[in-house]
């Protein structure tokens, strides 16, 4: 039996003249350009023209394969052999397909020449269909394929068909850009809503049309809503200078941009119904094209903490200053007064008073030097323990034993019970816990009173309190009471002498262990402070040998 002839190649022609054709192709190019021109989705433009191409051209089956990482993969498929195509790759360059992509011209495959182990293609050997590829291309930019299986005995048109690809191309390279925009906008807007400091966009009429959620959390207490006009919205935000002068309208960051200026780091401040004024730093800019302002951004960055630092530090060499002195002046006063007898011919009489003054107030100094020193290792998690097991029933007994022979006006007590567990710690820097607090317990509390030292055992840690009879602490007191270069407030205004650091470095050096420093106050009813140990070795700080 001989071989059955091959199927003719399409027949490459001019537009027909034929109604039926001429209006096929019409409606093709309009729903083309409905299509590209519309805000669908590029996989719906894609089908669009997919199926146009099966009505006019009389296809069984039409696909589109896009650029995917320098592969190429069938987007979109429609007719007969549609689900076996949906979804496959080949690599450019790669088989009939990846070949005809690589090419500028479009290329026609008879069924003699489809190989059936390409691997799209393939799905096409043994039909009768003549396969035309068409290269999609915006410039020397390759986007991918248009592909159409052909009924034997169809007509096609490849310029019309050319035409058909290159309003896809146009398609897919405005739906990229329309995907690429949304994805930044998206980014964008992402950007805008989880930026910390606040943002607030104004329009040329000074009305606030945009803010992020930093901006709407910090201005919900102030009823600021978008709309605001600049009237209201500085009426109710009540923003003054850094000396607390209300702003004239004229003054402000976004009037200025709103004039086409440029605001850079301007301070003011933002007074709260609740809480701290907030201290701003300003920056502002003009929106729009240069010489035409549509609006103005406006950025607040909150430098209230750093205003709070600046203040802490003043104050802290400030006071550091004054702590120094006041022994300092001691210690060379008795010095040159020591001096002065001995060029007179001999030793004044109460040289060796004189002397345990210099000494005592140079101890003074050396404990408020090491102090800063604890402090500075503390901050940075390095004051260094030696660890060892500790009797720290023993360690009580024994401090609170010295502090009475130091406090010699307040009573004493102890509640540790016989079995107390030795615990793994730092027996000198558990002490200087124990010295802190037992000292603030006297300096607090009246002359007479009762202070209590006791220790209980519970579940992997050890619980150790000292307790006070004294004024108490007022809450607003409690919560910065272990923030370094704290001190509290005594009746009448008046600040306690120190420098602020014994309980910082008492909770730092108790967290070293791994355990946890707390208190309860009440005013009128005294304090207890709390520290718990672990019982079990814990595993080793930065700081630890």
């Amino acid at each position: 039996m001989g071989q059955a002839p091959a199927p003719e190649a399409p027949q490459v022609v001019t537009p027909k003249t034929g109604h039926h054709r001429e209006d096929l192709e019409l409606l093709a190019i309009r729903e083309v350009l409905r299509a590209t021109s519309s805000a669908l989705q590029l996989e719906e433009i894609l089908s669009v023209i997919a199926n146009m191409t099966i009505i006019v051209f009389e296809s069984t089956t039409s696909w589109f394969m896009l650029e995917e990482d320098s592969r190429l993969r069938v987007a979109v498929a429609r007719g007969e052999l549609a689900d076996r195509l949906v979804g496959r790759v080949c690599a450019r360059g790669e088989s009939q397909v990846g070949a005809a992509a690589e090419s500028s011209e479009p290329v026609v495959l008879q069924p003699r020449d489809i190989s059936p182990s390409d691997p799209l293609l393939g799905a096409f050997a043994g039909r009768e269909e003549p396969v035309v590829l068409l290269p999609l291309r915006s410039g020397t930019r390759a986007l991918g394929l248009l592909g159409s299986a052909v009924t034997p005995e169809a007509s096609v048109d490849i310029s019309f068909l050319t035409t058909v690809a290159q309003e896809a191309a146009t398609a897919i390279e405005a739906a990229q850009l329309r995907e690429e925009t949304r994805t930044w906008r998206e980014r964008l807007d992402a950007i805008f809503r989880h930026m910390s400091e606040p943002v607030l966009v104004f329009d040329r009429q000074a009305r606030l049309v945009l803010m992020n959620q930093a901006a709407e959390d910090l201005l919900r207490p102030k009823g600021i809503r978008l709309g605001d006009n600049a009237a209201e919205f500085y009426v109710k935000t009540a923003i003054t200078d850094t000396r607390g002068r209300p702003l004239r309208p004229e003054e402000t960051a976004m009037h200025r941009a709103l004039r086409g200026e440029r605001v850079d780091n301007r301070e003011e401040d933002l007074p709260l119904p609740a809480g701290p004024t907030r201290h701003l730093l300003v920056s502002a800019a003009p929106l729009g094209e240069p010489g035409r302002v549509e609006g103005a951004v406006v950025v607040w960055r909150d430098i209230t903490y750093i205003k709070e630092l600046e203040r802490m530090r003043a104050e802290f060499l400030s006071m550091v200053s004054h702590e120094l002195r006041s022994p300092l002046t001691s210690i060379l006063g008795y010095a040159q007064l020591i001096q002065r007898e001995l060029a007179k011919g001999g030793p004044p009489a109460d040289l060796q008073a004189r002397l345990n003054t210099i000494v005592e107030e140079a101890r003074r100094v050396n404990r408020m030097v090491e102090d800063l020193l604890d402090a500075s290792r503390a901050e940075v998690g390095r004051l260094a323990l030696t660890k060892q097991a500790v009797d720290l029933g023993e360690l009580i007994r024994k401090t609170v034993a010295e502090m009475a022979t130091l406090a010699p006006d307040h009573r004493f007590h102890t509640e540790i019970p016989p079995d107390a567990p030795r615990v793994p710690a730092d027996a000198g820097r558990i002490e200087q816990v124990l010295r802190n607090l037992l000292g603030n317990a006297v300096k607090f509390s009246l002359p007479g009173t009762l202070v209590t030292v006791g220790l209980r055992p519970e579940p992997q840690r050890v619980v150790v309190w000292v307790s006070d009879q004294g004024r108490g602490i007022a809450r607003e007191d409690i919560e910065t009471l272990f923030v370094p270069f704290h001190r509290i407030h005594e009746p009448g205004g008046r600040e306690v002498k120190g420098v602020g650091l014994g309980l910082f470095i008492s909770r730092s050096i108790v967290e070293a262990h791994g355990g946890d420093m707390w208190v309860e106050s009440e005013l009128g009813k005294g304090s207890t402070f709390y520290f718990s140990l672990p019982t079990e070795p814990s595993r080793p700080s930065p700081a630890e040998p």
